[in-house]
């Protein structure tokens, strides 16, 4: 004689209607119903002013590139010199090292050398640490593409 297998008990098939919605907290407080949300902002009979174009920014002060692979394994680090002659602080240099190293998805750290900062960036992407420098104010030169 075979195993006797226990049936699981059946699922009921009747349908309930919801007493709340779910989603009624996601919804806009103005509108209750997708349908009566507005597609678009009401037009007003003023034209939407236009941003003035930023002002260049003056600039802060000339900082070199300089790409190495030299005492470090063959990886290529991007170092920024010429940090003291813009007369950043040790903390603004600080802060710049962060930003540029956010923006690139990077690893770096900020090294001084006789008494001068420079920010060393892992990897070998000089032409768009040039670009977020010249972003912020500075003239790049050295090694830039």
């Amino acid at each position: 004689m075979g195993k006797k297998t226990k049936q699981p008990p059946p699922v009921p098939t009747e349908t309930k209607k919801l007493t709340h919605s779910p989603f009624a907290a996601l919804a806009p407080a103005s509108a209750t119903n997708a349908a009566e949300a507005p597609l678009a902002p009401p037009a007003d009979d003023e034209p939407a002013a236009v941003a003035p174009a930023p002002t260049p920014q003056k600039p802060r002060g000339r900082l070199i590139l300089r790409r190495e692979t030299q005492h470090r394994g063959g990886k290529p680090v991007v170092i920024v010199s010429g940090i003291a002659s813009t007369g950043l602080g040790a903390d603004e240099v600080d802060a710049l090292g962060s930003a540029l190293k956010r923006a690139l998805g990077c690893g770096g750290t900020v090294e001084w050398v006789r008494d001068t900062p420079e920010i060393v960036l892992q990897g070998d992407h000089p032409s768009k640490v040039a670009e977020l420098l010249r972003a912020r104010g500075f003239r790049v030169g050295g090694v830039t593409g």
